[in-house]
């Protein structure tokens, strides 16, 4: 018998996993070691969805000017990678975009692109925003798929706006006062006011496009699989399968791992 065996009894053996050779110290870092590294469909999907917001930024589709701001399209495609891959793939394509905005600001600047030069501004919010909107992904577990990606969409393009217009209020009153002919008492009402004129159509514009191409992607990477329970179909997604955890209920899997650990010390 070698190290991968297990005697079970006189002529049976079974083979021993490799997470139950690890100890049980060694084996958290292994999942979470294993959880944080890129796979390659996530580069794969990365690449693909920088690739469109560039593709987008150069074609004049993806920025769009109206007034003293741009109207932008180019969230679109971090939204689809953070509801179809998560908050990692999220991320990344942000980062892209947030690169592609700053450069975008100093190659073609408008009245307000010296606000934009700073990373904190044109990067920073474009990395958060698909993170959060996966959380309001995760929040919505219950929700049908197609209510849950629109509101998804809906919010993340809200928060993306209300980062990086609060952001400009906090770092750049002044120079948006100067730059926009204002006394300092109506930088606030302005900015409110682009953030609902730009914000809003963003984001419905967003909830539209978003929403039948990541349901059309998660049924084809099959992050929506299809389960029977009690002869009825049930929908288990990735994001979902945390219920039985949060409504502190023992999963089937945990329950088969308990008898199959019974009868081997048997």
């Amino acid at each position: 018998m070698n190290n991968n065996e297990r005697l079970v009894d006189d002529n049976t053996t079974v083979s021993i996993p490799d997470n139950e050779k690890k100890s049980p110290v060694e084996r958290p870092k292994a999942e979470k070691q294993k959880k944080s590294s890129i796979t390659i469909r996530e580069l794969t999907i990365i690449g693909l969805l920088a690739g469109i917001t560039i593709a987008l930024g150069l074609s004049g589709y993806g920025i769009i000017p109206l007034g003293p701001l741009n109207v932008t399209t180019l969230h679109v495609p971090t939204l689809i990678g953070a509801i179809v891959e998560g908050p990692k793939v999220g991320g990344f394509v942000g980062f892209i975009f947030g690169c592609y905005s700053l450069w975008q600001n100093i190659t073609a600047p408008n009245i307000l692109s010296p606000l934009f030069i700073n990373p904190i501004i044109s990067v920073l919010p474009r990395v958060l925003f698909p993170i959060l909107a996966y959380l309001v992904y995760l929040v919505l577990w219950k929700a049908p798929q197609g209510p849950r990606i629109i509101v998804t969409a809906f919010m993340g393009t809200i928060f993306h706006t209300i980062m990086v217009m609060g952001l400009i209020f906090l770092l750049y009153a002044d120079m948006f006062a100067l730059k926009m002919n204002l006394s300092p008492d109506q930088v606030l009402g302005s900015i409110l006011f682009l953030s609902a004129t730009h914000g809003i159509p963003e984001a419905v514009f967003a909830a539209v496009i978003v929403t039948p191409v990541a349901m059309a992607l998660r049924k084809v990477l099959r992050k929506d699989k299809p389960k029977k329970t009690n002869g009825e179909d049930v929908t288990v997604t990735e994001a979902n399968v945390r219920e039985p955890e949060l409504a502190g209920t023992t999963t089937v899997e945990t329950k088969e791992t308990s008898v199959g650990e019974e009868n081997l010390t048997k």
